[in-house]
């Protein structure tokens, strides 16, 4: 090809194709341009805006994956890099030298895990006036929230009021707890469903405040529910809360941090929790913290915290 021109490029995803454009000026790549796919938007977008400003910095598709979406990062820069060489262009063969980076902090508290509990939490923490730092192993944000859409439960909210009007006076956590223990066939840890049923109405006031969501009654108020409380953002999607949240809480002053897989949790002498040390691809994080809230979701895939039942 000339030395300025486009390639069309087709990477091999999760579920499908991934259509993409190169851009390429005077030897550079300038541009790296998703036209379609059939991945999780909230995971792919995030990867997809990452890689692009990797490769524009370092004019080489020979840099790292993104932690936690290998596999789809990897196919799109091999596919990349094959095509430029197909057309003749030369880019750098090895990816910049950089040194093992080592970064220290110091914060009130820090929040490990960066799904929506990890972020609702974050965002909590940094309105009572506490300097706070969040980390995520992958390199994107979500956690099990983004492979979901947004419809929530809004019992005791005032949000619930404001879109089911006198109906919302109906619905109660305990009846919400009931409904949640049918469903689960009373199986369910039921301390565990009274802190949920009992702060959930609270906790979507909150981040709506925070983040300035408008939830509205949701499309599908599912057979489980016995009272309609469902609610739903407009977009239908977790990935708008997330990616709200998190802009708001670094706006705010809160600090986020990706690619950081918390490995040692430090203590001092008399065994209190002082902070954390992340490890990342290029960067070892050390948090000195005076308190740690641990947001990282469930262990299903965890053989050795499984119970009997659930081993299968």
């Amino acid at each position: 090809m000339d030395n300025k021109g486009k390639i069309d490029v087709q990477a091999k995803g999760h579920n499908g194709p991934i259509d993409f454009e190169l851009s390429i000026d005077d030897g550079r790549v300038t541009d790296l341009e998703i036209k379609q796919h059939s991945e999780i938007p909230g995971i792919f977008d995030q990867v997809a805006d990452k890689l692009r400003s990797d490769v524009l910095e370092n004019q080489s598709f020979a840099i790292d994956a993104i932690s936690g979406a290998t596999v789809m990062s990897e196919a799109i820069l091999e596919s990349a890099d094959q095509a430029v060489k197909n057309e003749g262009v030369q880019l750098p063969e090895k990816e910049k030298e950089q040194t093992r980076q080592k970064e220290e902090i110091q914060v009130d508290i820090v929040v490990i895990g960066g799904g929506e509990a990890g972020l609702v939490a974050a965002a909590r923490l940094l309105t009572a006036g506490k300097k706070v730092a969040l980390l995520e192993k992958n390199g994107y944000l979500g956690g099990a929230t983004i492979l979901n859409g947004s419809n929530v439960t809004a019992t005791g909210s005032k949000t619930a009021k404001r879109i089911f009007g006198e109906q919302a006076k109906k619905d109660t956590p305990q009846h919400l707890a009931a409904d949640v223990s049918n469903e689960s066939l009373h199986t369910n840890d039921q301390n565990l469903t009274q802190v949920m049923t009992e702060n959930i109405g609270e906790a979507i006031d909150f981040i709506s405040d925070f983040v300035n969501l408008n939830y509205g009654k949701a499309q599908t108020q599912t057979p489980e529910h016995s009272i309609d409380r469902q609610i739903e953002l407009p977009s239908s999607s977790s990935y708008e809360l997330v990616k709200k949240a998190a802009e708001a809480f670094t706006k705010k002053g809160g600090q986020i941090f990706l690619d950081a897989r918390v490995e040692h949790i430090l203590q001092d002498e008399n065994g209190k929790v002082t902070g954390v040390v992340a490890e990342g691809r290029k960067r070892t994080l050390t948090v000195h913290a005076d308190a740690i809230t641990l947001s990282t979701g469930g262990y299903g895939a965890n053989l050795n915290m499984r119970g009997k039942k659930a081993k299968g």
